[in-house]
């Protein structure tokens, strides 16, 4: 579903807020949480975090989004990172639901493909991103990468501006008894109604799937709860003032630990382990690519860097297709 033509905008956006920011942290937090509990978490009122909500997405500054986690489709899942050529078709290849992330860098065109069938699909799919990005299977390079380990994805990043009071609040709220999953019909069921609003009442829910509103609530809390359905925010980070972002590529000794120390950086939104002679893949935000060196120092001196990449411009985040500035411009539902 894709809302406007796949182009750049020449218009950078506006930069938003500590609470525009905070309301966003909330809702990454709990993408459904009722207004009153948002504004509580922020120290606003309900009226006026509604206000600044709707803004933003009109703006198609910050979006929700629902998406199946791994386990709504396979017991595993497997990865691969391939680097495409600059000149690949950004819009053809964006359009397969199986691209989970496509990003344009100072290397090439880096893409984050998944498939469920197992790793002999992985050859044949990588063969298929390449044609669709015309540039035939001669268009892939080298460095095409399987994750073994994925310690940080993209919508685990949090804006870090909700004070440590909301964010107790909010993931209080959250707290509860191990979800039975529910049947993976169900969660399709629920994927397919809620790609619309992920905040649609239990009301509207129930009456989409013909259940109780008890039953659509508890079928969505058992999804996400379970890991088979993801619920989140995201926002064109530029409007962050993180207008700067860096692939690390590296090796270190302690390997784990390492990876740990990554994922707990602020400035980091994916931490993949990969097969291969530098296995840690960091993707970082920052307001300036200045504030590398000091990013790669806190990681620790038992790593080392081993090739840097600018990411000139993310093209598709978790299913949403973004302009060069980071808006969302449509949705592909995530399916592999």
């Amino acid at each position: 579903m894709i809302n406007d033509d796949f182009t750049s905008h020449d218009t950078a956006p506006r930069l938003l807020d500590e609470l525009d920011l905070a309301i966003v942290h909330t809702l990454q937090l709990d993408a459904r949480a009722p207004w009153t509990r948002v504004a509580s978490a922020v120290g606003a009122d309900s009226a006026t975090v509604a206000r600044r909500w709707e803004q933003m997405r009109e703006e198609r500054l910050a979006w929700l989004s629902c998406w199946p986690k791994a386990a709504q489709w396979e017991s595993s899942t497997d990865l691969a990172m391939v680097l495409l050529e600059a000149h690949a078709d950004i819009a053809a290849i964006s359009a397969l639901p199986w691209t989970l992330s496509i990003d344009e860098t100072s290397a090439g065109v880096v893409a984050l493909v998944a498939t469920g069938a197992g790793l002999r699909s992985l050859a044949p799919r990588v063969r298929e991103l390449a044609v669709t990005a015309g540039l035939g299977e001669a268009g892939i390079a080298p460095r095409m990468h399987v994750v073994s380990a994925v310690h940080a994805e993209d919508s685990m990043w949090r804006t870090g501006a909700l004070d440590p009071r909301g964010q107790r609040l909010i993931t209080k709220s959250l707290a509860g008894e191990p979800a039975i999953a529910p049947k993976r019909e169900l969660v399709a069921e629920l994927l397919e109604v809620m790609l619309e609003d992920p905040r649609m009442s239990a009301a509207t829910l129930a009456s989409r799937l013909g259940v109780s509103e008890a039953t659509a609530r508890r079928s969505v809390d058992r999804a996400t709860a379970s890991g088979r359905l993801g619920l989140g925010c995201d926002l064109a980070v530029p409007s962050a003032g993180l207008r700067r972002g860096a692939m690390l590529w590296a090796r270190s000794s302690h390997l784990q630990l390492s990876a740990s120390r990554a994922k707990s950086l602020p400035q980091a939104y994916r931490v993949l382990e990969i097969v291969g002679p530098a296995p840690l893949c960091l993707s970082v935000r920052a307001a300036t690519l200045t504030a590398l060196p000091e990013l790669e120092r806190s990681l620790g001196e038992d790593i080392q860097i081993t090739d840097r990449w600018t990411v000139l411009s993310p093209r598709k985040r978790n299913g949403h297709l973004l302009d060069e500035w980071g808006r969302t411009i449509g949705q592909v539902p995530v399916r592999w």
